[in-house]
């Protein structure tokens, strides 16, 4: 009993101690971003880019602006860095902006009476795109790539047809598979707020696939 509660001392130390380390790390990049240091400005971008993207894609629903969104989101990184303070991790806040950057692209697609999605029966125009869409199954049959992949283009599909606060909430937690409270962190929302949000939507998205079935 004592040696297993030792090892799980031992472990829960050694876990703090390597979080407090990445902290700092992210903390000093920061910091040498702030600075003007373009080759951190890159190793950001490195890091961070194919979250940023995949969750852009997620919510838009179309790689071309997906990658132009985040486009947009790394350039609202640089011009707001010095607002950084660290009391989140680097990667909620990319999220923050991510989701808002949506937001304002939203509003102006809707003012304009603009809305484009893409199909994702559509042929693939990149690895990068057919990397954002692929699936975790190491060794996948022809026959179940084919299921998988139409399945997920229906949920894709279902997923635009969401109002957007359901569609950010579903994606957060489901697809970026965010803890609640980072959730509620990322879109300024109480614990109980995100938790009835997210209820609403699986609602919503199980009676639309339904409907689809």
């Amino acid at each position: 009993m004592k040696t297993h509660l030792m090892s799980n001392i031992v472990t829960q130390a050694v876990a703090g101690e390597q979080t407090g380390a990445a902290q700092a790390a992210e903390l000093a990049l920061v910091e040498r971003c702030r600075a003007g240091d373009s080759l951190a400005f890159d190793e950001l971008i490195s890091t961070h880019q194919e979250r940023v993207l995949n969750t852009a894609f997620r919510l838009m629903g179309n790689y071309e602006e997906a990658l132009d969104l985040t486009q947009e989101v790394f350039l609202n990184c640089f011009r707001k860095i010095g607002s950084f303070k660290g009391d989140s991790a680097l990667s909620t806040w990319l999220y923050r902006i991510t989701v808002n950057t949506a937001k304002n692209r939203w509003k102006y697609q809707q003012s304009r009476g603009m809305h484009r999605t893409q199909s994702l029966d559509a042929p693939l125009a990149t690895e990068d795109e057919e990397r954002i869409r692929q699936f975790p199954d190491a060794q996948p049959t022809p026959r179940k790539v084919a299921s998988d992949r139409e399945a997920m283009a229906s949920l894709e599909s279902q997923l635009q047809s969401l109002s957007e606060e359901h569609r950010v909430v579903l994606v957060l937690r489901y697809i970026e598979e965010l803890a609640y409270e980072e959730i509620a962190e990322i879109l300024g929302l109480s614990l109980g707020t995100v938790k009835s949000r997210i209820h609403r939507a699986r609602n919503d998205l199980r009676a639309l696939m339904t409907d689809h079935l």
